[in-house]
């Protein structure tokens, strides 16, 4: 996590330092929401015009259930990565209000249990690429303050998704070829004009 962090940190700085040599818009965002539950969600939003931008998104989610079940604890990983394409309609401070955007997906997820009882619970692990289409709205204030909604969808085209219980036997499940893309964030836009 702390790895993370200190990616994150110097991801914002390498573009804090792009955008201050150039005429460039960064709208850089984090999920309030996610905060509140330890995950971590930043996003970079390139300004490419007044209608067009292109926006990537990382996140990592961690947790553990403290509260032991049989003497048993149960770890999640979650690393969801997101590609979106918008196009804004019309916009007042370039590349903001109402927009369509196109997205493409990674996601990996696990679930594991751990301890004496671990053999009676089964694990989980999920592997998902898939791509679609959504809506949002994004404000920029005067000021440069940034807050952007939006919700899309669509279908995994790689989807491997897997159990394993405590014997160690392996098993698949099919399932459903849909996938959501959300994005709730808040920040600042640096550069431009």
């Amino acid at each position: 996590m702390k790895t993370f962090k200190l990616f994150a940190l110097l991801l914002c700085l390498s573009a804090f330092s792009f955008v201050n040599k150039s005429n460039a818009q960064i709208d850089v965002t984090i999920n309030p929401i996610g905060l509140l539950f330890g995950d971590l969600n930043v996003g970079a939003d390139f300004v490419l015009s007044e209608n067009l931008s292109i926006e990537g998104t990382i996140g990592i989610a961690t947790g553990s259930d403290d509260a032991a079940f049989n003497d048993a604890e149960s770890k999640y990983f979650g690393l969801p990565i997101t590609v979106f394409g918008k196009y804004y309609f019309n916009p007042n401070n370039g590349a903001d209000k109402f927009y369509i955007d196109a997205w493409l997906r990674f996601v990996s997820r696990s679930y594991n249990w751990e301890g004496n009882d671990a053999d009676l619970f089964v694990d989980y692990s999920q592997t998902r690429v898939g791509g679609g289409f959504g809506i949002g709205y994004k404000v920029v204030s005067d000021g440069g303050f940034v807050f952007d909604i939006g919700f899309g969808a669509g279908r995994a085209f790689i989807d491997n998704t897997s159990f394993e219980d405590g014997s160690g036997d392996q098993f698949t499940v099919d399932w459903p070829d849909i996938m959501f893309a959300g994005k709730l964030g808040v920040g600042y836009r640096f550069g431009g004009k």
